[in-house]
């Protein structure tokens, strides 16, 4: 049947253009297409569908009841595809995202609060967890990830870029040798925040910059941002952390920059998808705007 689904559209066309060289005209065929379309189901139904004249084309009693099903078949076809083209400018649907527990802090909340005001006829399940989901398994539409991504066979888009300080409670730098240099970080311990921070760079502030790898030595590691935060506001160790979720604690003096005159190297915010998750008109839209309004604010 799949088959003769392209002769049935041509002869609905034949059936409302009147003759083969007008349906083939309206086709962008020729007529001799056109013609081999009808003969060919005729020949599959095995009963005659059109009179042929030199002048004029009509209907067997056979072909005008083909010729609704035929009109229908083709009505429906564009009207499906009427409507997806309409939802890639108007999404409806549901979306399932996991996002890291921190960016509860971040401005993404309020982003995904103004695509959901925007478009009411969106539904959005959004998870955050600092758990690494398999979002294969689990079937998620769309992760978002903080920091570098992994190789792997995900589909993957940045979304933005932010800075990360390497910060400490002032009580826990006070027990410990003054830090001047990147080489005085290896006498502290890091609160490692789990596929984030175990190993980062430093950038100088001066001009012209120089950058240095560090690697510290670490006791504790937790997939938590929250858990990492607070061990180091109670002088457990230093943290490399985005500046929107320290920016309070530093603001306050519980935390400090450890080293004023250098920066971390800064780290990416992307989303990332299954390769066969095909082309998801509702997924594209939504990221699209998160990354407009990303490009118009300072922070993640």
């Amino acid at each position: 049947m799949i088959d003769h689904l392209r002769a049935m559209a041509v002869f609905a066309t034949v059936a409302d253009a009147g003759s083969f060289r007008a349906a083939a005209n309206r086709l962008g065929l020729s007529a001799s297409v056109v013609s081999h379309h009808i003969t060919a189901l005729e020949r599959h139904l095995d009963t005659p569908l059109v009179y042929r004249t030199t002048r004029k084309l009509s209907l067997t009693d056979a072909g005008q009841r083909l010729a609704v099903r035929a009109r229908a078949m083709v009505s429906e076809a564009e009207h499906g595809f009427g409507e997806i083209g309409y939802q890639s400018s108007n999404p409806a649907g549901r979306l399932s995202i996991t996002a890291p527990a921190i960016l509860q802090y971040a401005r993404f909340v309020a982003r995904v609060s103004a695509f959901m005001k925007v478009h009411p006829k969106v539904e959005i399940l959004l998870t955050f967890s600092d758990r690494r989901v398999n979002i294969v398994e689990e079937g998620i539409d769309l992760a978002i990830r903080v920091g570098w991504l992994a190789d792997s066979s995900l589909m993957a888009r940045k979304l933005a870029e932010g800075k990360r300080h390497v910060c400490a409670a002032p009580a826990y730098l006070a027990g410990h040798r003054a830090v001047k240099a990147p080489d005085d970080l290896r006498h502290l311990e890091l609160i490692d925040l789990v596929g984030v921070s175990r190993k980062f760079s430093l950038i100088s502030n001066a001009r012209p910059s120089r950058q240095r790898e560090v690697q510290m030595h670490h006791r504790i590691s937790v997939d938590s941002g929250f858990a990492a935060r607070r061990m180091a506001e109670q002088g457990c160790g230093v943290v490399v952390m985005p500046d929107f979720f320290v920016r309070e604690a530093i603001d306050a003096d519980t935390l400090v920059d450890v080293l004023p005159a250098w920066h971390a190297s800064p780290y990416g915010i992307y989303a990332v998808w299954p390769p066969n998750a095909g082309t998801n008109h509702l997924r594209t839209s939504f990221l699209d705007f998160i990354a407009e309004i990303a490009r118009t604010d300072a922070d993640p």
